[in-house]
């Protein structure tokens, strides 16, 4: 037994932490089962805690990692294979290079808990390792634009602690998520007398999350209603960007916007119009003139070629962009460009890369910081186009002046996976967290309208070319967290920091003052 144990421990241990790691996605969209993301926090420390050595723990944070981003953000497969036109075999290692990629980080995070335990013995495993894993998903979030996705705090979506994303955002979230998950590892692995402080934090933070929950305080007030109209066009990808359909697909749109003219408010998704916004600018010029004489706003999404001084227009720079017409006005250009996707990070050198492969890549160039907020009547909204909407800091930045946030999105890329409905999941954190009605308007789904609280209101069924009218409210008021960021995420870990600091500090001069 123990030369069994010897041969296979370590393959064993691995495809434990590896599926451990795939069961936490079921704590996230659209499965919500928030207890499965504990099991691999547990599972994870746990093991780690068994570790021999420093190589060993890294492995295990590898491992954990590659199961859950291989089953979490798996849906990536999908756009690469049917549409990136490089085959199987290719698309599936540009998809496990990625997974690979962002299960690094949690090993990263593996390895700083080892060192941290190295040199601060007596210091609780849970604050080292909550500590690694929020700095190592700060990284995943920041570099190179980052990929926030399937962040800690997701998985408290509906628990009593999704009620303080108000006030400290989802990086408070986040904290409360591993530190509660990791403290059940660490009272079987250390005992209870060491998680002392943190249990203490816990039951603060989790029962105002409680009383939070039965009790809100109200931060916004209403100020008007808007009749909206989202119109989900159904295009599907394949087809989306063929010349011969620009025209079918642009006098569809048109057409249902022309009977709701009522509306106040019309959303087209993301780039629902594929031609450039200065070549369909004057043939909508009468479209444009429709819209003003019934007092409707209509915002889409267009692509945007704009000149380089001394240089054709032909030569000029490409922009994902957003396009106000009718009552009200601005041009929104996407700041936070998808890597990969939109652009290439270092591109002199890996562009000639992808270009072997075939991958086809389009190189956008991103949007000035702090865009004016656009217009709609006398009323302001903060726009986001798709990926942005995964920024915290960027909607809390958008925010301050605007009475409603709108995202468009084009999900089709990833077909009937469980991406688009992590994206919607992310998007109810947005509102929450800014205390605003959220409007998304989408090609193939989600489309949906969410309150302030982060609840669907309303929405469209995925893959069906309609149209959704609803209500939607312009408030005032900011929360605690647009207004203090992440003051309390901080707060919160500078508190147990400083608690044990002091503690042991406190238990040193005792045990020396013992000694003489």
């Amino acid at each position: 037994m123990h030369l069994v144990t010897e041969k296979y421990g370590g393959k064993i241990r691995y495809l434990v932490a590896t599926l451990a790691g795939m069961c936490g996605v079921l704590a996230f969209a659209p499965y919500n089962i928030w207890p499965a993301y504990a099991v691999t926090l547990i599972s994870g420390l746990l093991l780690f805690s068994r570790a021999k050595n420093h190589k060993t723990a890294i492995k295990t944070g590898f491992f954990l990692g590659l199961g859950f981003f291989g089953a979490g953000i798996s849906w990536i497969y999908v756009s690469i294979a049917t549409y990136g036109q490089i085959g199987f075999f290719l698309s599936l290692l540009i998809t496990l290079t990625f997974v690979c990629l962002l299960a690094s980080f949690y090993g990263l995070a593996f390895s700083l808990t080892w060192q941290l335990k190295s040199y601060l013995k007596h210091w609780p495993i849970t604050l080292l390792f909550s500590v690694s894993l929020l700095f190592c998903e700060y990284l995943r979030s920041t570099l190179f634009t980052g990929f926030p996705w399937l962040l800690p705090g997701y998985s408290l979506h509906n628990t009593w602690a999704f009620e303080l994303s108000s006030y400290g955002g989802i990086w408070l979230l986040s904290a409360i998520a591993i530190m509660s998950y990791t403290v059940i590892a660490s009272l079987f692995i250390e005992g209870i007398r060491k998680q002392s402080f943190i249990l203490v934090m816990l039951v603060v933070f989790w029962g105002t999350g409680s009383y939070l929950t039965h009790f809100p305080i109200k931060f916004t007030q209403e100020m008007a209603s808007l009749k909206t109209t989202l119109i989900q066009g159904n295009i599907k990808q394949d087809e989306k960007w063929l010349p011969e359909n620009a025209g079918p697909t642009l006098n569809y749109y048109q057409s249902t916007s022309l009977a709701h003219l009522d509306s106040d408010l019309i959303i087209w998704p993301e780039t629902a119009i594929t031609y450039l916004h200065h070549q369909v600018k004057p043939y909508l010029a009468e479209f444009d003139s429709i819209l003003k004489q019934s007092n409707t706003s209509l915002i889409t999404g267009v692509p945007v070629l704009t000149q380089v001084p001394g240089k054709p227009i032909e030569q000029g720079n490409f922009y994902n962009g957003l396009w106000t017409l009718g009552d009200g006005f601005g041009l929104y250009l996407k700041q936070k460009l998808v890597p990969f996707g939109e652009y290439i990070p270092f591109q002199e050198w890996m562009g000639p890369i992808f270009d072997i492969f075939g991958q086809p890549m389009t190189s956008f160039k991103k949007g000035e910081a702090n865009q004016p907020s656009m217009q709609i009547g006398e009323w302001a909204i903060s726009s986001f186009i798709c990926y942005e909407i995964v920024y915290p800091e960027l909607v809390r930045n958008m925010v301050r002046d605007s009475d409603l946030l709108l995202t468009v999105s084009n999900d089709g890329w990833f077909g009937e996976s469980i991406g688009p409905l992590q994206h919607l999941q992310i998007a109810q954190f947005r509102a929450k967290e800014a205390g605003r009605y959220l409007i998304r308007a989408t090609n193939t789904g989600v489309t949906a309208v969410m309150d302030e609280k982060g609840r669907i209101i309303d929405q469209l069924p995925q893959f069906t070319q309609t149209s959704l009218t609803t209500q939607v409210k312009l408030l005032k008021g900011i929360t605690p967290y647009v207004h203090y960021g992440n003051l309390l995420f901080f707060s919160l870990l500078i508190s147990l920091i400083l608690g044990y600091l002091a503690y042991y500090t406190f238990v040193g001069k005792i045990k020396t003052t013992a000694k003489h």
